[in-house]
């Protein structure tokens, strides 16, 4: 069964772009420090309500980024629907910025970090154990396609901005555990570094995994825009709505 979604070519508008959390004045953020060499950035919801359960967003940023990122990346989603909490990555330092290295011991530093962010979110906020997608940007992409495969258990999905899928350290290694996660897909079409036919390889190996997988593919050569982020709501609204079902 082809269980592949492929949308029409998304087209991003000229007033997408460049779009700030400034304009965002009642949007409240808080920075969560777990020890001194790790910090965690989360995002409150706008009339953030106590008594609600939350959908939670877990983002990794791209290499050389700093997770304060979400400060700016979550409210061109929805200032609404979730709770996000976004981990460092572990390696780098904060001139330089952070990256997700896929070697053996910077993933175990990467897993635990994460799920310690997971744990802080659900110390302070109401969360939806449920309802926790992990989702992230080009190697943050990459290292959310790798965590979200190894604990299909804790995640209700899987998002990828223009981030390919992890080839090291056998990240389908229990692809009849994982292959029931959804995943949300966005890809750019000019991209260097993440060209369209490693796009396509990787595809077809999900396909005949039998991953369920949206794909949005959009014209420019950065996807990480009100756009994207804005489709990503959608199909997080929309896993939500089938789930309740």
């Amino acid at each position: 069964m082809n269980r592949i979604k492929i949308s029409p070519l998304a087209t991003v508008t000229p007033e997408s772009k460049g779009n700030s959390t400034a304009t965002l004045p009642h949007v409240h953020f808080d920075k969560l420090t777990k020890r001194s060499d790790e910090e965690f950035f989360s995002f409150v919801p706008m009339h953030y309500e106590k008594n609600y359960a939350y959908p939670l967003i877990v983002w990794l940023h791209p290499d050389g980024k700093k997770p304060d990122e979400i400060q700016r990346v979550i409210p061109q989603a929805s200032i609404r629907n979730y709770v996000g909490i976004a981990p460092q990555a572990p390696v780098g330092n904060f001139k330089a910025g952070y990256f997700w290295e896929q070697e053996a011991d910077t993933i175990d530093i990467a897993h635990d970090s994460i799920l310690a962010a997971i744990d802080q979110a659900a110390a302070r906020f109401n969360i939806a154990s449920h309802r926790i997608f992990i989702a992230g940007c080009g190697s943050g992409g990459t290292m959310a396609f790798r965590i979200g495969l190894e604990r299909p258990d804790l995640f209700a999905g899987v998002i990828s901005i223009n981030g390919p899928m992890p080839c090291e350290q056998k990240p389908l290694g229990h692809w009849n555990d994982c292959r029931e996660i959804p995943v949300f897909w966005a890809h750019s079409r000019k991209s260097t570094e993440f060209g369209q036919q490693q796009l396509c390889e990787q595809l077809r190996l999900l396909h005949i995994a039998g991953f369920s997988v949206t794909l949005r593919q959009y014209p420019n050569d950065e996807c990480l825009n009100s756009k994207t982020l804005s489709d990503m709501n959608n199909w997080i609204m929309e896993m939500i709505q089938t789930s309740v079902r």
